[in-house]
């Protein structure tokens, strides 16, 4: 007999309420709104997870590159040593994109769940036009510290892997199909990411389209601020994708409890609004630690 909290959720409909955009916020900020089908809340918490993770990292990325917090204190500066380390480690350099690939993974996952991918893909292009535009600004505005424009990074891969998903289903592509096409792709990318690893002044791409597609030195010179290829990343999210219509066939949660316990939510909000945080999430750390610091130093 099936567990009383794995019964499947009524259908539900959006109230004129939570249409106005006093609504719309209040649904931003509520894990499961009442107009909505319960998420499957084991993905949020790995995607909160990594979100917080890449919060960390960006914060001590950000601090001891462009010296945010004017620390005055010997706590203070054995924090922008212990960035300086943190930046320059090997650890870093090794995590980062298994922590990338296994978002991308996540984000293929999540195309399972998507009522309209053609919205979404939509939405990435946009977001994506913006993010980039942003950047440009801030190099115009600040040109001391950014050196180079943003070509291609994570935000840049997703919205190209959204859109080959949408294209993928126009044409009624295979399952079978999606997962060779990833596979392959995984197996070239990860060759050129450990060969770049091992060797990254011999691994040079030297047409400039294809610098974009693997980790070499060339893509890194050319958006040495924050670079990601296409490859494995675009792999890894067509095998999620295809791995999401398998795992989740009726697109609910493997948890006991339908709905998560109220300590995880804050986490599984990050989550679910992965990519907004993925952006601010350094800003809603940097803006209340200023504070603090500049507080400290009146005192100190």
């Amino acid at each position: 007999m099936e567990n009383e909290n794995q019964t499947k959720a009524p259908k539900v409909r959006a109230t004129p309420l939570t249409r106005t955009i006093g609504g719309r916020i209040k649904n931003f900020f509520t894990y499961n709104p009442l107009d909505k089908r319960p998420r499957v809340w084991e993905l949020d918490l790995l995607r909160g997870l990594l979100i917080l993770a890449v919060t960390v990292d960006h914060f001590f990325m950000f601090l001891d590159q462009w010296k945010l917090l004017p620390f005055q204190t010997e706590i203070g500066q054995q924090i922008m040593d212990f960035a300086y380390l943190y930046r320059n480690s090997s650890f870093r350099s090794a995590m980062q994109p298994f922590a990338l690939f296994t978002f991308c993974f996540l984000a293929g996952l999540n195309c399972r769940f998507t009522r309209s991918n053609f919205r979404r893909v939509l939405k990435f292009w946009i977001f994506c036009a913006l993010f980039m535009g942003g950047f440009a600004l801030l190099k115009l505005i600040f040109p001391d510290m950014l050196e180079v424009y943003l070509i291609f990074n994570i935000i840049t891969v997703l919205t190209i892997s959204f859109t080959i998903w949408w294209l993928l289903d126009l044409i009624k592509c295979p399952t079978w199909i999606r997962s060779v096409i990833g596979t392959v792709l995984i197996v070239i990318g990860m060759v050129c990411y450990y060969k770049h690893f091992a060797e990254p002044e011999d691994f040079y791409v030297q047409n400039e389209f294809l610098a974009l597609m693997v980790y070499n030195e060339h893509g890194l010179e050319m958006s040495i601020n924050n670079f990601e290829p296409l490859l494995p990343h675009l792999g890894w999210f067509l095998i999620g994708g295809v791995i999401g219509k398998f795992a989740y066939p009726e697109n609910k949660t493997h948890c006991k409890q339908i709905y998560p316990p109220k300590l995880l939510r804050p986490l599984l909000l990050i989550g679910k609004h992965s990519l907004f945080f993925f952006l601010v999430g350094p800003v809603i750390v940097f803006v209340p630690a200023w504070i603090i610091v500049k507080i400290v130093g009146l005192f100190l």
